[in-house]
Formats: C-alpha cells, structure tokens, sequence
C-alpha cells in the first residue's frame, strides 16, 4: 500500500511540474545580444558582434614569441544562424585564417574553412559554442584537407530590448 502511494504521489508531482513547465513563457537567451568578447579555440582571442539577429562578424587572434620562435594566428569569420531555439543557436559560417611563425608547421600560410556551428547559451550574457567542418591548409607547396573544429566561451553585452509604442 506504501508503495502505491508512493508511486502515485511521483507520478502525481511529475504531472503537476510538467503542467507548471508548460504554463512559463518561452525566453530566448541569445536575443539581443550585441558584442561578444571571449576565448576561441585555437586562435585564443575572440571578439564576436551580432550585426543582427542572424549575422555576425568574428575577429579572432593571438601572438606569443620567445626567443627564435613565434607562433600565431589571425582569423576572421562569417556567421549566419540558420536557426534559434531559446537556449540553442545553430549557425554555418565561413573562416579565413592567417598563420604567422610556427602556428601550423613551419610551411603554412593559411587556412580557410566551411563549418557549422552551435551555440549553448548558459545565461543571456554567457555562450559556449561548437564548430566543426573541413578547412583547406594552404603551403608554400601544396593544399590540403582538413577536419576543422574550434570551440568557444563568449561573454555577450546585451542591449535593452525598447519598450512597444503606447496606443
């Protein structure tokens, strides 16, 4: 007998919560986010701006040298989301990148690649993402392929939403 209300006291709570889950309104984290500044995967610094609500510019770039070696890259990214639920963004875009010094072996000179991406917004300021697609490694004496995968934390400054026209 116990533990029949026991069961019906889980199943019971499980229906109330669903049915309290349904009654809250919908909130998309990544609306109206503007700059994002934060760390990406492999080129370390990251800028990120939102020119839209389904267009974004990504600047991204880092240079460290010690003695004879330097090593570096400077990459520059197209976004466009394809689609955005409230927590997750999902996006393909097109990146250049610049290898300077010893970045991608002592021969490369650059890359460029086709990814897709998502985005899991943890807070309306907060973001991870997760890219992935092939890039072609250009040398001094030949092209490659490659899988390509890049992953990322951005910090986003939100702006505030304008109240509607009163009637």
């Amino acid at each position: 007998m116990l533990r029949a209300l026991f069961l019906v006291g889980i199943i019971g709570g499980v229906c109330v919560a669903s049915l309290a889950a349904q009654e809250l309104p919908s909130q998309d984290l990544s609306q109206y986010r503007t700059m994002g500044i934060g760390l990406q995967a492999p080129c370390v610094i990251s800028f990120r701006y939102w020119l839209t609500e389904n267009f974004a510019l990504e600047l991204n770039g880092f240079v460290i040298s010690m003695g004879d070696f330097t090593s570096g890259c400077v990459a520059g990214k197209v976004l466009l989301r394809l689609a955005d639920t409230d927590i997750f963004d999902f996006y393909v875009l097109f990146e250049a990148n610049l290898h300077i010094g010893e970045y991608w072996g002592a021969r490369s000179v650059g890359d460029i690649a086709l990814k897709g991406g998502m985005e899991l917004s943890i807070l309306p300021s907060l973001a991870l993402n997760l890219e992935f697609g092939e890039a072609l490694i250009f040398s001094a004496d030949r092209v490659s392929a490659t899988p390509a995968v890049s992953l990322g934390l951005h910090y986003y400054f939100v702006r505030t939403p304008q109240p509607p026209p009163a009637e």
